[in-house]
């Protein structure tokens, strides 16, 4: 820190958000707005509009899709065929026989029902009568290209929203705005928006930039770094403190740079907490949720659509750190279709379908925690919590995922969970083993 300010709880706030106008100045029409992901898909629609074609032509040369020869026609919020009749599509390029559909997933939000399915259908023509019957046995498609842009590339599309066999048919393209899109800005857009015709957009450019940096955290702050510093690497009693100087009643400043703040601290604290636990168990602490999970689950990633997302789920954070032990523990698969909740509807889905409704742990509370500030004993706690559950793990390896991989039956989430649910269900994972 430059004038050597102590940064606590109390001031932490403040001191980031000079510091964020110390470089980004203080009139961001981003962060002002709050923009949300229709305002980002209406900034690159105008962006690939502009001018001359020399824009699209940057982009599309970046992502790998053929150049357009003749004219181009770009609309956004397009609407969408399907069950429903609801849903557009956020930005669609079409020339000669090229259609290209671009979903934007900047914020990380989940597909809906067959949600590129649908786009994919309405770009070629299928009518909404005939929607599910293509759905079931797609036919060949047009010249057609999706193109899902997401935040940094860790998200993607739900088997449900894209099946293997519909994406057999198309070129799926999965860019983010960390990788592609601020690259694409800085060093094709910017040096090349003629000054003396347009100094409005130049700034408009750069204060964009400024907001999709602070959005992705791309940048180290000073403050966070000497926040952190004071919180004398592990102490959890602080850090819970911060929690509550961090809260959604803060209105004095953008909501995008509290994001920001947030998200940072997350990170730090992740790398305080999470880790080996021992063997091929890890730990992964983030603010919000707790993961306890196998690195071998997550290597099935290998098969499309598998398992990165079948975790232990650990209840809630606070509890955790206020009680030094587990609150619950649950099994969850991330993005989950809608047809799943229908087929089972007794079970609770939150926290972004990550939480399923059945214990993997009786009375977790029982599993202390003797200093939660201490690495050794939280390495000793999570090795106790891993004990407890590995006859139901084991269980579930054995009698669910190795069949699943082993047989012909496409390994999604759903079909993962829907195997689960139903051996529990029939006391073949029995908790309490």
């Amino acid at each position: 820190m430059k004038n050597n300010v102590t940064i606590t709880p109390t001031n932490l706030v403040d001191e980031f958000c000079k510091e964020y106008e110390s470089r980004n100045g203080k009139f961001l029409l981003f962060d002002l707005a709050n923009a949300n992901e229709n305002a980002n898909t209406k900034v690159l629609k105008f962006l690939l509009q502009y001018s001359t074609q020399q824009f699209l032509n940057s982009f599309l040369n970046r992502i790998g899709l053929p150049k357009p020869n003749g004219p181009v026609s770009i609309t956004d919020q397009e609407k969408a065929i399907g069950p429903t009749t609801t849903g557009f599509i956020d930005l669609y390029i079409q020339y000669g026989d090229v259609h290209i559909i671009i979903e934007n997933k900047i914020y990380g939000a989940g597909d809906t029902e067959k949600q590129l399915a649908r786009y994919i259908a309405t770009v070629n023509g299928v009518s909404n009568k005939d929607f599910d019957v293509w759905y079931a046995n797609p036919s060949v498609c047009k010249n057609t290209h999706v193109v899902y842009l997401t935040a940094d590339g860790t998200k993607e599309p739900s088997d449900d929203s894209l099946p293997e066999e519909l994406k057999s048919l198309i070129t799926y393209y999965a860019i983010n705005y960390n990788d592609d899109i601020l690259p694409w800005l800085e060093e094709d857009v910017m040096p090349n928006i003629p000054y003396a015709d347009d100094g409005m957009m130049i700034a408009g450019v750069r204060q964009y930039i400024a907001f999709l940096k602070q959005l992705l955290t791309s940048e180290s702050s000073d403050v966070v770094n000497a926040f952190v510093e004071w919180l004398n690497g592990n102490d959890v009693d602080n850090y819970y403190s911060l929690l509550g100087v961090i809260n959604p009643k803060i209105k004095y400043e953008p909501e995008n740079v509290i994001k920001s703040l947030r998200k940072q601290l997350g990170a730090r604290a992740e790398a305080i907490f999470s880790g080996d636990v021992e063997g091929e168990w890890v730990l992964h602490f983030t603010p919000s949720f707790i993961l306890l999970y196998k690195k071998s689950w997550a290597a099935l990633d290998t098969r499309k659509y598998s398992i990165p997302s079948l975790y232990l789920y650990a209840g809630s954070t606070d509890y955790f750190l206020k009680n030094k032990c587990l609150s619950t523990l649950t099994l969850g698969v991330d993005h989950l279709s809608p047809s799943m909740k229908v087929k089972f509807p007794d079970l609770k889905f939150g926290n972004h379908d990550k939480s399923v409704a059945f214990e993997l742990i009786k009375n977790p509370d029982s599993i202390p925690c003797s200093d939660i500030n201490n690495q050794d004993a939280r390495k000793d706690f999570y090795k106790k919590v891993v004990k407890k559950v590995q006859p139901v793990v084991k269980a579930i390896d054995n009698d669910v995922v190795s069949a699943l991989l082993a047989s012909d039956t496409p390994v999604t989430p759903d079909k993962i969970l829907e195997e689960v649910v139903t051996a529990y269900q029939e006391g073949s994972l029995n908790p309490q083993d």
